[in-house]
C-alpha cells in the first residue's frame, strides 16, 4: 500500500473510528464498575435496538428475495424490445396489471408504470440496440477452471453477444503463465463475443499500488481506445467490472440494460446485481459457509434500502461516467466503495446505487485445508473492514464540496461511521454486554431489583430477537443451488444446523477483523492488498437456483 504524505486533518479521521471502537470496548467495563446502573440502563436500551433491527432486516431480506423472484420471471430481452415503442408498452404493463391476481406481480407493473409515465422519458432513445455492455475481469493468478466458468456465464448469457467487449485484466507480475491462460480462453471464447481483449497492467507504475483497482483502471483505458477508434459513444456503453469468479445469471445483460435505459438519471447511477457466494458453497466449510451466506444477506439487506445502498465487488454503471470522474483509484485497497463516492462527490451528492434484481455467483471462500481456509477468510473479511480507510478520504470531499447539501453531508457522513462503529463493536457487545454490572458492579449492584432481573430481561429480548434468524435459514434454504450428486442428504441438513456457529462467525470473523483494520488504520500501518485465493473441489460449478 503506498504512504503519501497525510495531511493533518486526514490522520485525525483515520483515528478517529479506531479510537471510538476502543472507547467503547475499554470504556464499558470502566463503567460497568464506577456506574453499573447506567450501563444497565444501556445494556436494555442496547437490546432493545438490535431486537428491533433484527425485525427490521428480516423484513428487507424477504423483501429482496421476493423482489428476485419477480424479476427472475420477467423476460427481460422481449422487455427491451417492447420498450422500443414506448406508448405500446405502456399500454402492455396498463393491460398486464389488470390481469395480474398476485400482489408482488401487482407491485412492480405499478411501479415501473409510475416511473416511465415521468415526463423526463418522453424524449429518450429506447433502442436497446445501441447499448454496448464491456465487462472487464480482473485477474491475477487464478486458475484456469476459475476464469472458464466466469466467461462461460457471459457466452451463455441471453443477450446479443455481439454487444458485449470483454477484456481480461492480467497482470504483468502474474509473469508469461498468465498470458498463456488467457490466450487458452481467448481462442477458446473470442469468436463468440464482440471482441476479446486480453490487458497486461504493467507492475511498479509510479503512483499506483498493488490494488485491484490499478489494474482495472489499466484495462479501462485499453477499452476507451478500442472505443474511440469506431466512435462509439461513452454514453452508449455500461461497464460491469468483475472479479475472477464472477458468474453472471442469464438475464444479467438485458436486466441491466432495460435498467439503465429507464432510469431517470442512468449516468448518476451505479447498478449493483446481488452476491450469491454460491460457487462452491457445497464444499467449503460450515463456518465459511455461514460467513459466505450472511455477507449475500447483507447485500440483500441493503438492496431493499437503496437510499442506503453503496456499490461493492462486482458492479456497473455508465462507461461515461467512470471516465468523467477519472476511473477507479489506483492507490487505495477500497475501489469498489469508493467509486461510488467519487461519483457522488463529482455530482455534488446527485447519484445513487440503484439495487439489480439479478444473481452475480461467486466463490466462498476456500483454502487447501481448514485452516487455509480460516486464514484465507480472516484476511478477506479485514481487507473489506479496510473500508473504514472512506471515512478519512470522503469527510474531506465533503468539506471541500460547498455543492452537496448539508443534510446529505450529515446522513451519508453518519452511516459510514455508524456502519464500521457497529461492524468492530456490535457482536462483541451483544455477547458480553449483559454480564458487566454483574461482574464489575460488586455488592452495590448485585442487590439490587435491576441485577436480579436484568440476565432475564436480557436474555428474554435477545431470544426473541434469534427467532428472527430463522429467516435467514428459510431464505438460505430457497436460493442454496442444488445438491451435488456426490453429497448425501447429511450435508443439506448441515446446511441448517451451520447457523449454531453464528455467534462465534459474527466476532471472530466479524468484529475482529474491523477491529484490526481500525486498529491499523489508527496507528497508520497502512495494509496492502490481500487477493483472496480461489479454490474448488473437482465438482461442477454451482449457481445460485433458479428462483
Amino acid at each position: 500500500m503506498l504512504k503519501p504524505k497525510r495531511s493533518r486533518l486526514t490522520r485525525l479521521l483515520e483515528i478517529f473510528p479506531g479510537t471510538l471502537t476502543w472507547a467503547t470496548l475499554l470504556g464499558a467495563p470502566i463503567l460497568a464498575f464506577y456506574h453499573p446502573v447506567w450501563i444497565s440502563v444501556y445494556i436494555i436500551l442496547f437490546d432493545l435496538y438490535w431486537f428491533l433491527k433484527g425485525g427490521n432486516v428480516a423484513i428487507h431480506l424477504m423483501h429482496s428475495h421476493y423482489q428476485l423472484k419477480t424479476h427472475n420471471q420477467i423476460n427481460w430481452n422481449d422487455w427491451l424490445k417492447r420498450l422500443q415503442k414506448f406508448e405500446q408498452f405502456l399500454s402492455y404493463l396498463e393491460q398486464e396489471l389488470k390481469i395480474e391476481t398476485k400482489r408482488r406481480f401487482k407491485s412492480f407493473y405499478e411501479k415501473q408504470l409510475t416511473n416511465l409515465k415521468n415526463p423526463i422519458f418522453l424524449s429518450r432513445n429506447f433502442d436497446y440496440r445501441r447499448i454496448y455492455h464491456l465487462v472487464v475481469l480482473a485477474t491475477v493468478s487464478e486458475d484456469l477452471a476459475v476464469l472458464e466458468s466466469s466467461i462461460s456465464s457471459l457466452v451463455n448469457a441471453e443477450y446479443d453477444l455481439k454487444k458485449i467487449i470483454f477484456v481480461l485484466a492480467c497482470e504483468d507480475r502474474a509473469g508469461q503463465a498468465a498470458l498463456d491462460k488467457a490466450k487458452i480462453l481467448k481462442n477458446k471464447f473470442g469468436s463468440q463475443l464482440g471482441e476479446f481483449i486480453i490487458s497486461a497492467h504493467p507492475d511498479g507504475i509510479v503512483g499506483e499500488a498493488k490494488v485491484k483497482g490499478a489494474n482495472i483502471t489499466w484495462a479501462a483505458k485499453i477499452a476507451q481506445r478500442y472505443f474511440d477508434d469506431r466512435r462509439i459513444l461513452y454514453e452508449d456503453i455500461i461497464i460491469s467490472a468483475f472479479d475472477s469468479d464472477s458468474i453472471v445469471a442469464p438475464n444479467y445483460f438485458a436486466h441491466l440494460t432495460y435498467d439503465f435505459l429507464t432510469t431517470k438519471k442512468p449516468l448518476q447511477s451505479s447498478y449493483q446485481p446481488m452476491p450469491m457466494y454460491h460457487n462452491n458453497i457445497w464444499d467449503t466449510p460450515a463456518v465459511a459457509r455461514v460467513i459466505a451466506i450472511s455477507s449475500s444477506f447483507w447485500q440483500l439487506i441493503e438492496a431493499s434500502r437503496p437510499d442506503r445502498l453503496i456499490t461493492f465487488s462486482s458492479h456497473a454503471m455508465s462507461f461515461k461516467t467512470l471516465v468523467d470522474i477519472g476511473f477507479w483509484r489506483v492507490d487505495i485497497i477500497p475501489d469498489d466503495s469508493h467509486i461510488f463516492w467519487q461519483a457522488f462527490i463529482h455530482y455534488n451528492g446527485d447519484y445513487r446505487t440503484k439495487p439489480l434484481f439479478t444473481t452475480l455467483s461467486m466463490d466462498a471462500v476456500m483454502g487447501k485445508n481448514y485452516w487455509g481456509t480460516l486464514v484465507a477468510q480472516y484476511k478477506q473479511k479485514r481487507r473489506w473492514a479496510w473500508g473504514v480507510s472512506e471515512i478519512s478520504m470522503v469527510f474531506p470531499e465533503f468539506f471541500r464540496n460547498k455543492q452537496i447539501p448539508m443534510w446529505k453531508k450529515l446522513l451519508y457522513g453518519e452511516r459510514l461511521v455508524e456502519s464500521h462503529y457497529f461492524w468492530a463493536t456490535a457482536s462483541i457487545m451483544i455477547a458480553i454486554l449483559g454480564w458487566l454490572p454483574l461482574i464489575f458492579g460488586g455488592d452495590r449492584f448485585g442487590t439490587t431489583v435491576l441485577a436480579q432481573n436484568l440476565p432475564s430481561l436480557t436474555r428474554t429480548i435477545m431470544t426473541i430477537a434469534t427467532f428472527f434468524l430463522l429467516f435467514s435459514v428459510y431464505v438460505n434454504l430457497i436460493l442454496l443451488p442444488k445438491r451435488p450428486a456426490g453429497y448425501s442428504k447429511w450435508k443439506s441438513f448441515s446446511m441448517v444446523w451451520q447457523w449454531i456457529f453464528s455467534p462465534i462467525v459474527a466476532s471472530v470473523f466479524g468484529s475482529f477483523p474491523a477491529i484490526d483494520a481500525q486498529t491499523r488504520l489508527m496507528f497508520g500501518k497502512y495494509m496492502e492488498f490481500y487477493v483472496t485465493p480461489k479454490f474448488r473441489k473437482g465438482v461442477p460449478i454451482m449457481t445460485s437456483k433458479t428462483i
